[in-house]
């Protein structure tokens, strides 16, 4: 009877650690989904917005992103493209997103 309550304590607990995981995994801005950005909760937007448009890029001389153009400018555009094309990675609509300084030509 022992034997049979531990193993079943550490089957759960085993397929417990396995699906945190995964759930981890999921969730990071890497693989978001558009569909996936536009439920977001709107605090989380800006975070999002920024880790994308700033992976990858290395600035030089003190130049640097403003939290306030992401949150203004950045995030609006992502929303429209997102809203059009929901099936996308938020990642690979990065090309379309203008800089703030381009964002109304």
């Amino acid at each position: 009877m022992k034997m049979t309550l531990l193993a079943a304590v550490l089957g759960a607990l085993t397929l417990g650690g396995t699906s945190l995981a995964q759930a981890a995994t999921e969730t990071t801005p890497q693989n978001m989904t558009c569909k996936e950005f536009v439920n977001l909760n709107p605090k989380a937007m800006t975070p999002v917005a920024f880790w994308m448009l700033n992976k990858d890029t290395d600035y030089k001389g003190g130049d640097y992103v403003n939290w306030n153009e992401v949150e203004t400018v950045a995030v609006p555009q992502v929303m429209e493209v997102c809203k059009q094309h929901p099936q996308k990675k938020v990642m690979d609509i990065k090309g379309q997103i203008k800089p703030a300084g381009n964002a109304a030509h």
